[in-house]
C-alpha cells in the first residue's frame, strides 16, 4: 500500500503519468495464486528504498525476468543510480550469448532517465515500446449497436463471471492465467471495480468482449486495463460498445477528468484507439543492457 501511494503522489507532482498507475501496481501484486496469497514473501521480487520514518523513495519491480520497471518519487531521481546498479546485480537474466541482459523504461520526455540509462549502457530499442493515450472524461460517447444476440452488462462477484473473464482474456492475451488469479485481484486490490468492468456477452453465453476501468480518486483519473475481444468474436465493434459503456458509467460518477489507455506500439492497436478519441501523448520505450 505503501508503493501504491508513491505512484499517487508521483502522479499528483509530475501531474502525468510518471510511474505506473495504481491499476498496473495492484494487477502485478495482487493477480495471485491462492498459495501466493498465504506466504509472507508476497511481493518480495521488488525491492525498495526508503527513509528512517518508512517512506518509500524508489523500488524495483520486476515485472518479468529481466525486466525492471524503476518507480521513483520525483524528488529523489538520483537514486535511479542505485535502482539501476542493484537491478544489474540482481535482476538481469541470461543472454542467449551466455552474457547478461536487463532491460527497462523510459518515456520520450524524460531525458534525465535517458541519459542516466546512456551512462549506465543501455540502448533504446524502439521496436518495443508503448504508445499513452488518453481523453477527456466529459468527452461525448458514440452510441454502438451490439449485433444481434449480443448484449452488454458490467461483471459480478460470482464464480461463472470469475471463470467467463479468464476464459476469455487467456484467448484474447494467449495468457495462461487461473481463476483463482482473477478472484483474488478482484477481492484484494483496493480500486477494483465490478461496475466499471464491462463484457460484451455472445448470444451462447460466454464472454466475447471486455474493458475494465480503475479510478484513481485522488488524481480524477482512470485507467483502462486491459481491453481485448476474444479471437472468435473481432471485427463486430464488442470493444469498442465495451469501453464506451464504461465511459458513460463514469461520466455519471463524476469521480475522473480524465482516461487512460496504454497499448503496445502496434499501428493497429493505436488506430483503435485513436477512433475513440484516445490521442497519443507520449511512448514508453524499452532500453536493453547486454553485458
Amino acid at each position: 500500500m505503501r508503493v501504491r501511494q508513491l505512484l499517487i503522489d508521483s502522479y499528483t507532482r509530475m501531474g502525468r503519468e510518471f510511474n505506473w498507475e495504481t491499476r498496473r501496481w495492484e494487477g502485478w501484486y495482487w493477480t495471485i495464486t491462492d498459495a501466493e496469497r498465504d506466504t509472507p514473501m508476497r511481493g518480495s521480487q521488488a525491492h525498495i528504498w526508503e527513509t528512517a520514518e518508512g517512506q518509500i523513495l524508489g523500488a524495483a519491480v520486476p515485472e518479468e525476468p529481466g525486466d525492471l520497471s524503476i518507480l521513483i518519487h520525483p524528488d529523489y531521481r538520483a537514486l535511479e543510480e542505485d535502482i539501476l546498479t542493484w537491478a544489474e546485480d540482481h535482476l538481469a537474466v541470461t543472454h542467449e550469448t551466455g552474457q547478461r541482459q536487463l532491460r527497462t523504461w523510459a518515456f520520450d520526455w524524460d531525458t534525465d532517465r535517458q541519459d542516466r540509462l546512456r551512462r549506465h549502457g543501455f540502448v533504446a530499442n524502439s521496436s518495443d515500446c508503448f504508445q499513452h493515450r488518453r481523453r477527456l472524461a466529459s468527452d461525448p460517447v458514440d452510441d454502438v449497436p451490439l449485433p444481434e444476440g449480443y448484449s452488454l452488462r458490467s461483471i459480478t462477484a460470482t464464480n461463472e463471471d470469475v471463470e467467463g473473464w479468464v476464459t476469455c482474456t487467456n484467448a484474447t492475451f494467449g495468457q495462461t492465467y487461473l481463476p483463482e488469479m482473477h478472484r483474488n485481484f478482484q477481492v484484494d486490490s483496493p480500486s477494483h471495480n465490478y461496475d466499471l468492468h464491462i463484457v460484451a456477452v455472445a448470444p451462447d453465453g460466454t464472454f466475447a468482449a471486455f474493458a475494465g476501468l480503475t479510478v484513481d480518486d485522488t488524481n480524477r483519473t482512470a485507467t483502462f486495463e486491459p481491453v481485448g475481444t476474444h479471437p472468435d468474436h473481432r471485427r463486430k465493434g464488442l470493444a469498442r460498445a465495451a469501453m464506451y459503456e464504461g465511459i458513460r458509467r463514469l461520466q455519471a460518477l463524476g469521480r475522473a477528468d480524465v482516461v487512460y489507455v496504454a497499448n503496445w506500439g502496434t499501428a493497429e492497436a493505436g488506430q483503435f484507439y485513436a477512433a475513440i478519441g484516445m490521442a497519443h501523448y507520449a511512448t514508453l520505450t524499452a532500453w536493453d543492457k547486454i553485458f
